[in-house]
């Protein structure tokens, strides 16, 4: 069981993100009792918390990596049972547990460990983008304000970012800074507009030395948002604090953002990320191999490089595919493994996302109406997610792209649906004959 569970930690840390992961699953200790899985969590809390949130996420994906279905259940680790039997009563209530912290963490926000400069691999493709980075930490609010970074998804705008964060921090240890998603700030927005608390809110975000947003394109359309983010841009600007913002395409091409959000976007440098070049997906690769302890031939590296996508972010799902599947059968990472892990490699073709949509939902009974609807049952979800899936290696679509021709979901839907796909393919081969299947008759109808 303890093999299982190490093997499904990289795609636990995919599925619910890397803040959640470090929170809420790295504590966890895994244990094999009479044929099912028992997750161990420090205090009653802690197992509430897991079980409502990320119970299902940990179940599905222990299942799919064995190949059979796994019971797992929650439980509080006797030690912390022991200690709340012998502590005081008014203790028998545990507060929630201390969440691990990042050294000398920031005000608003929480950073990705090893997202820092050190870890980040630079080439031509963003080298623009890491000096501009480089610079913020150096130099913040002086030289280049705003800094605006964009690029596909999962091209490493969320790494400098962070990256900015830790070096800004080590420099300058009482700086406050605030490193969080356009969709957090909304959030908190909207919790302190219920509240009555907009006062503090405010204070909040304009008394920051530094403020970065992630994925600035998830304000657009938003009317309040934007124009509150507009006279906290202001302030902070006026008074040369740091901003960095990041999205997946420039400020003029976001469409419902605000005119004036946009030129004073405009306003500073905007640096582009391009996806990587061969020699850059190389060095990548062995990079997150080295960090993650996983030894790599170079027959292996070249099997995962070609296979892969171009971004970032499916090097590390075809690492942790491989990884995962040499786990669970106990087996060193060979090529041979590796093609097994991830499929037999083609050209991608120029397939539409609408002809997938019908050929997916045609052989599953289904309707485009089905497939793009929010019904959640398994004959629907299921072939959705396939839909999702070859749509992406396929059609080469954006995930933002997908998300919106699915009814206009997030796209983080999508990423999700993209890497269950890719573990199931991996572990069931059943799964991987389907895809094969769908794969072939829909690039002969491309060519």
């Amino acid at each position: 069981m303890e093999s299982l569970w190490s093997a499904a930690l990289p795609l636990l840390r995919q599925h619910v993100g890397d803040r959640n992961f470090t929170a809420w699953i790295e504590p966890i200790r895994c244990l094999g009792a009479d044929g099912e899985v028992r997750l161990e969590v420090p205090s009653r809390f802690f197992q509430s918390w897991v079980t409502r949130h990320f119970l299902s996420t940990i179940r599905d994906t222990m299942s799919e990596l064995s190949g059979t279905p796994c019971a797992v259940r929650v439980v509080i680790s006797t030690d912390a049972a022991a200690e709340r039997r012998v502590g005081p009563p008014e203790l028998s209530a545990p507060s929630p547990p201390p969440l691990p912290r990042p050294l000398r963490a920031p005000k608003i926000g929480r950073l990705v460990a090893h997202y820092t400069f050190d870890t980040f691999v630079v080439g031509a493709a963003n080298e623009v983008a890491f000096q501009a980075a480089q610079a913020v930490s150096a130099a913040p609010g002086k030289r280049f304000n705003p800094v605006f970074l964009h690029g596909g998804v999962g091209l490493g705008k969320t790494h400098l970012i962070n990256a900015i964060a830790h070096e800004l921090l080590q420099r300058r240890a009482r700086m406050q800074i605030a490193c969080l998603s356009a969709e957090s700030f909304m959030n908190a927005l909207i919790t302190s507009l219920r509240q009555d608390q907009m006062n503090a809110f405010r204070d909040r975000f304009r008394q920051v030395d530094t403020l970065i947003l992630d994925d600035v394109q998830f304000l657009a359309g938003k009317e309040r948002t934007q124009e509150e983010f507009f006279h906290t841009f202001n302030a902070l600007h006026g008074k040369e604090k740091q901003i960095v913002l990041t999205s997946d395409k420039p400020p003029g091409a976001i469409n419902g953002l605000e005119q004036r959000l946009r030129s004073r976007f405009e306003g500073g440098l905007i640096a582009d990320i391009h996806p990587p070049t061969r020699e850059m997906r190389l060095a990548i690769l062995r990079s997150k191999a080295v960090a993650c302890g996983i030894e790599l031939s170079p027959e292996v590296t070249e099997v995962l490089v070609q296979r892969s996508g171009t971004s970032v972010r499916e090097l590390e799902g075809a690492l942790n595919r491989v990884s995962a599947m040499a786990a669970v059968r106990g087996t060193a990472i060979t090529p041979e493994l590796a093609l097994a892990a991830l499929g037999p490699y083609t050209r991608r073709s120029t397939v539409s996302v609408e002809t997938i949509q019908q050929f997916v939902g045609k052989r599953f009974g289904l309707s485009v109406a089905d497939l793009v609807s929010h019904r959640r049952e398994r004959e629907v979800s299921y072939p959705r997610q396939l839909a999702m899936y070859l749509s992406r290696t396929l059609a080469e679509a954006s995930f933002p792209t997908i998300a919106e021709k699915f009814g206009g979901r997030d796209h983080s839907t999508v990423m999700y649906a993209v890497k269950v796909i890719e573990t199931r393919r991996a572990a069931e081969p059943p799964v991987d004959q389907i895809l094969l299947n769908f794969e072939g008759e829909l690039r002969g109808r491309s060519n």
